[in-house]
């Protein structure tokens, strides 16, 4: 069977460090571009200090890098606004999209997912692919019914850029989603509005940034005289690998926008 040719966007972040290294080393993939605003038309072996030259050239968007070797699929973990222009570009080049960077424009998702109906490919939006994160997100609706009060803290490093995060998101989404007792009235009338965070639905988001933190969410559900909290450590961008490489060959599967891929998080036997 042929690998998989894909494409990798943000090359030289946080991410692309362990991906890069994973896709070269892994049977079954084939790195055929990289993605990056550093190093540009440098090797994205050599600008990684891998082991040597990976024979891939780091381009500055989609077009460029799917110009000599077409691919399979764009796996995109860059920033918001690339991800947009990267992903629409994808499509309509007929190729799948695992879009793993978060808070990109909702009129863009919506655009990606209608042009890869209309090209037959898929594009998976997931806002977190880590093991712990899809845990987190299966316990709290678990949890829910029992619950009327719940509220979020995530805790990301100050360089992240959007607040709240991704997946402080998702699981308000998913929170909202799931039936629940009514909430206690929240007595809050003086001081400042902001300090109770923001609201999405009726799930309040508390966001910390400070430059010695990762990755730490903390979802507390509260009732009269009782607290559960399920609290989400990530400390590195490894666990990311394995889930994004299964993505990667799921998503040849599927059709349009989807959110979730049947048997991603499945442990393996």
């Amino acid at each position: 069977m042929a690998p998989i040719r894909v494409i990798f966007s943000g090359a030289t972040g946080a991410v692309g460090r362990n991906l890069i290294p994973a896709l070269l080393a892994t049977d079954g993939f084939e790195l055929v571009g990289a993605i990056g605003h550093r190093d540009v038309g440098r090797d994205v072996g050599l600008a990684l200090s891998l082991a040597g030259p990976a024979g891939v050239t780091i381009a500055r968007d989609f077009t460029e890098a799917n110009s000599e070797r077409p691919a399979d699929v764009l796996v995109d973990f860059s920033a918001s606004e690339p991800a947009a222009s990267n992903g629409l570009a994808a499509v309509r080049a007929g190729v799948a999209v695992v879009l793993g960077t978060t808070a990109v424009d909702r009129d863009a998702v919506a655009e990606m997912g209608r042009l890869a109906e209309e090209r037959g490919v898929g594009v998976f939006l997931a806002p977190n692919l880590t093991i712990v994160g899809q845990l987190m997100f299966r316990c709290s609706q678990m949890v829910r019914p029992y619950f009327g009060d719940v509220e979020i803290v995530e805790a990301h490093s100050s360089t992240k850029r959007d607040a709240p995060s991704g997946t402080a998101l998702e699981t308000a989404r998913l929170l909202n989603a799931t039936s629940a007792p009514p909430m206690s009235t929240d007595s809050t009338s003086r001081g400042l509005p902001e300090s109770r965070g923001a609201k999405v639905g009726d799930v309040r988001i508390h966001s910390v940034r400070l430059p010695s933190l990762y990755s730490r969410h903390e979802v507390l559900f509260s009732r009269p005289g009782e607290m559960l909290t399920i609290v989400c450590d990530q400390f590195s961008t490894e666990p990311l690998v394995g889930p994004t490489l299964k993505a990667t060959r799921l998503i040849l599967q599927h059709r349009g926008l989807v959110v979730d891929l049947p048997g991603l998080f499945d442990p393996d036997n």
